[in-house]
This record gives C-alpha cells, structure tokens and sequence, in this order.
C-alpha cells in the first residue's frame, strides 16, 4: 500500500528523535503547543471516470436504425480536470518530544475546476458508433463548481533547533483520512433534428433528454511529507514557511439524474464516478504557540 512509506518515515523520526534526546540532553524540549497555517495549493489534474446503465439507444447512434432498436448494456465516460490553485488553512494541536514532535492536524483546501471532456463508450468498452445519415444531434454540458478536501491527520515532525541562529529547520511525514467533495457536478445533454424536414419521433426527441445536478463526497486515505523552517518570535511562540507535497486515494460516489430516460423504468436511477490523481503542493504560513506550563 502508498501509506506503507509515510508510516515508515514517521517510525524513522520518531526513533530519531529518541536517539537525539539521548545523545543531547540540552537540546531536549516538551509540552504541548497549538498551530494555525494560512496558504496556497497547487494541485496535478484529475482523471473521471464515470459509468451508468442506461438501457437505450440514442437516437444519434447507429444501433439507433436497426428494427427492433436494441438495448445497450449502459455508457461509460471519462473527463479530464484541470484544478486552479486555492486557498489551505490548518489547525493543530501538537506535543515537542526533544527533537521529535507529533502533531494532530485538521485541514480544508479548496480548489476551483475545470472539467474537459475525454470520451465516452458503451458500458463494456464497445466503442458507439454515429448513426448513418443522421439528423439528430446531441448537445451534450459538463462541469464540476469546485473540489473540497478536509482531512485529519497524525504528522511527526524532526527537528534541527536554531540550526540557522532563531531559524529552526524541520522535516517531516503524516497520513490520515480525508473527506473529499466535488461542489455542484453538473450534466445535461439534449438531442435536435437538425434536417430541413421535420421528421417525426415516437417517443419524441426530448424523451432522451437528461440532466443531473449533484455534489459527489467521499472519503479516502491521505499521506502527507513536510519540510519547513521556523524563525523564533519568543521562548513560546514562532512563525515559519512549510511546504507540504499531499495524496489521496481514489475516491466514488453515487448520484441521481434529475430527469432522464430511465426514470420509467426505474425513478432512481444512479449513475457512479470515480476520480483519481490530484497530487498536491501546499505553501503555508505558520504560526505555532506553546501552551500549559
């Protein structure tokens, strides 16, 4: 599993910051202490994957002209989205062990997206092929508002007090579970004679129509690795810069249509998608403050 070298990391500080304690008593430090960040991320592109059982044939594709018009085992998609930087902000309560500190960390980043379509195929990977001559056209919208993750953590910390004067350099790694949502994902497609003749259809064009206007959430794994420095404002207190590279795991969820084809058959048809990628880069100011004796 991708956890397996976050845990490995954070045993290696850990373990580090007990050999350092031994060999530096001087250095040694504890108690408790709170944080708070203020940033930006960056996030790599996501990859969707979406897929549905809808059982009919449109009226734009080939399978569309056979007597009597087939059923099809259902469609699956794919989008490509691009994610805009956005703002990170992060709360923490933490504990200094000598060198080594663990750190319980709450976190939310917020990103704008940008969703390209990519494809689309029958259910089971068969390509849809156009309909000969024909004169019905599809209009097919697709968009995702936002993506959201807030995530809960347990980060371990090594490090390098006043290494640079009242500048103290740290490293460090964590995992945890993330809640992951993406904001007003939206679909519709409609279907037009574009011919000169009007040419009838019974069920009518608009019977094909479909739209769906939902928020998908779910949850995955998060790992986390951190390097940064703090410059000591007080015996308590400081501010620092800390650069933090994240990953999920891939993450579903199910939602309903608002109007489709399907829904004579059956009123709550679902569709799925799942999204993976997304690999993020976070800069952040960071303020921590001692507490209790």
């Amino acid at each position: 599993m991708r956890v397996m070298p976050a845990i490995s990391v954070i045993v290696v500080l850990l373990a580090a910051g007990s050999v350092a304690r031994a060999a530096d008593d001087g250095s040694a430090r504890s108690g408790w202490y709170l944080g708070a960040g203020l940033g930006t991320g960056w996030t790599s592109d996501l990859t969707q994957e979406g897929w549905n059982r809808d059982r009919f044939c449109t009226p734009d594709a080939a399978c569309f002209d056979e007597v009597p018009i087939p059923t099809v085992s259902g469609y699956r998609w794919r989008y490509d989205i691009a994610l805009d930087s956005g703002a990170a902000f992060e709360l923490s309560l933490g504990r200094f062990f000598g060198r080594t500190r663990l750190e319980l960390a709450v976190a939310q980043r917020t990103n704008d997206t940008r969703q390209t379509f990519a494809g689309i195929a029958y259910l089971d990977g068969s390509a849809i092929r156009p309909r000969a001559g024909g004169t019905v056209a599809s209009n097919g919208r697709g968009a995702i508002d936002r993506r959201r993750v807030r995530s809960v953590t347990l980060d371990a910390y090594y490090d390098f007090p006043n290494a640079w004067g009242a500048v103290t350099p740290y490293v460090g790694a964590g995992l945890g579970q993330s809640s992951v949502e993406m904001a007003e994902v939206r679909f519709a497609t409609n279907y037009r004679n574009v011919s000169a003749a009007a040419e009838r259809y019974d069920p009518p064009l608009s019977f094909y129509n479909s739209v769906q206007d939902e928020g998908l959430n779910d949850t995955a794994f998060v790992w986390r690795l951190h390097a940064g420095a703090d410059y000591a404002l007080g015996r308590r207190t400081s501010l620092g810069l800390r650069l933090t590279w994240s990953a999920a795991g891939e993450f579903e969820d199910t939602g309903a249509y608002e109007t489709h084809p399907m829904h004579g058959i059956d009123p709550d048809f679902t569709n799925t998608n799942a999204f993976s990628g997304g690999r993020s880069w976070t800069l952040m100011l960071a303020f921590r403050r001692g507490i209790g004796d």
